[in-house]
């Protein structure tokens, strides 16, 4: 007889759009109404790393509206202004978080678009510590 707690565990069978809508009910609890997911995925490390994923100049370049209006400003609070920006666009389109937003509008990422599904299997494994098999 096998013995069940030796077995490698089985993986889940998740289509697309059940993987992201599980993730995106996760990614809500973790933000607040101050923070973004992008605050919150470069803070805990998540695999898209947020506003962390992109190295200072190109970050300006993709907010370059907010940077031309303050030259000066360090990447702290450019990541602050983009943050806000995003929640304002949440609230605006009726979006959960800023992934929604970004697969429509490409400011900082492509959203959900960003990660193809080997990607999107990893994150879910690292978000609920349990493997996925999305197709």
């Amino acid at each position: 007889m096998e013995n069940v707690e030796n077995k490698p565990e089985t993986p889940d069978h998740l289509t697309r759009p059940e993987a992201i809508a599980m993730l995106r009910a996760k990614l809500v609890k973790l933000t607040d109404a101050d923070h973004c997911v992008c605050t919150v995925a470069q803070r805990l490390g998540l695999p898209c790393q947020g506003f962390a994923s992109l190295p200072d100049k190109e970050f300006k370049q993709r907010f370059a509206w907010i940077a031309e209006k303050r030259p000066s400003a360090s990447r702290e609070e450019m990541n602050e202004l983009a943050n806000l920006y995003l929640l304002g666009r949440q609230e605006a389109t009726g979006a959960a978080i800023a992934c929604d937003v970004e697969t429509r509008e490409h400011d900082l990422c492509g959203g959900w678009n960003s990660f193809d599904n080997e990607t999107l299997e990893k994150f879910y494994g690292n978000v609920f510590g349990r493997p996925v098999k999305i197709g």
